[in-house]
């Protein structure tokens, strides 16, 4: 039977129960608009790298590169920053590197289980955002001492400390292969008198009045890790102290959602939606448990609450 036999005998099948046909011209635009969201992606990676001092690609090619984000309307990406250009070129290479890993097994249980240096550095790179979107409220302007819950390879450990000047920061995480990374990076940034990282479990940390405050990315963990670790986080806090707990929040557009919500069922974590965290905060005995403002580029959301003094 060719091809096209098998085909429509699938869909008289499918008449037959009932079920609505697969429209295949429709699966095929969706498709080739994400295959070329995902070359376009790769482009910008590209250009990224072809703006270091490697640079020195074929010409035509370097001009077809740069060609695809001046078609976005965007000015060449050589012209960011090096700190802006090392987060952009790091969340590409995760996203790709993440993306290949979900078609070559698609089958795996959920669970961090990824080792790929490009996954580890790009969340680290992405997460270093954080301390100064919370540096921008001004409950946040002076913290002491900082706890980084998924600590990862440190990146944000690092902008914590960059960040707060007079801060002593702790990051805790359960897997090994990003502490190995964080040790590295934290000595090479020249900060390891003042950020210390260590593998620990959220849920058993036994610590008291010792942090002004502790970020904690709920995106990574689940129902059960969450409401295990809210009530202790809290009781690591110093009086005024707070809690911030991270959230995905990416654009209202439901292949955006759905896409987010397949990244961090696929890790391990659950899509917690904002009322479910000020429960969280609230019943582990915080007070002001909300929403802070949203400021920058990051597609998450920051729920916190305060320990009463």
């Amino acid at each position: 039977m060719t091809a096209t036999g098998t085909t429509d005998q699938a869909a008289q099948t499918r008449s037959i129960r009932g079920e609505r046909p697969v429209p295949f011209e429709d699966v095929m635009a969706a498709v080739g608009r994400w295959m070329v969201a995902t070359e376009a992606l790769a482009a910008a990676g590209a250009e990224l790298a072809l703006a270091g001092p490697q640079d020195g690609g074929d010409p035509d090619v370097t001009a077809a590169v740069r060609g695809v984000s001046a078609a976005a309307g965007l000015p060449p990406l050589g012209e960011l920053p090096p700190p802006q250009r090392e987060i952009v070129a790091a969340l590409i290479r995760m996203c790709l590197r993440q993306a290949q890993d979900l078609v070559d097994d698609p089958g795996r249980p959920p669970g961090w289980t990824f080792t790929h240096p490009d996954i580890l550095a790009g969340w680290g790179r992405g997460s270093a955002m954080v301390p100064g979107l919370l540096a921008a409220a001004p409950q946040f302007t002076e913290v002491r001492s900082f706890l980084d819950v998924g600590t990862g390879v440190g990146l944000l450990a690092i902008a914590a400390a960059r960040t707060w000047p007079a801060a002593a920061v702790t990051g805790i995480d359960i897997w090994e292969p990003a502490l190995e990374m964080a040790a590295g990076n934290i000595t090479a940034a020249g900060l390891a008198d003042r950020v210390t990282v260590r593998r620990a479990d959220v849920t058993s940390i036994d610590e008291a009045e010792s942090y002004d405050c502790a970020w904690f990315p709920t995106f990574f963990v689940s129902e059960p890790v969450l409401d295990a670790a809210v009530p202790r986080l809290v009781r690591a806090l110093r009086p005024g102290g707070w809690l911030v707990l991270g959230r995905m929040a990416p654009p209202p557009d439901p292949v955006a959602q759905a896409a987010s919500a397949l990244r961090t069922i696929r890790g391990g974590g659950a899509d917690f939606a904002a009322p479910r965290l000020v429960s969280a905060l609230e019943a582990a005995g915080c007070a002001d448990a909300g929403a802070l403002p949203r400021t920058g580029p990051a597609p998450m959301e920051f729920i916190a609450g305060q320990r009463p003094r």
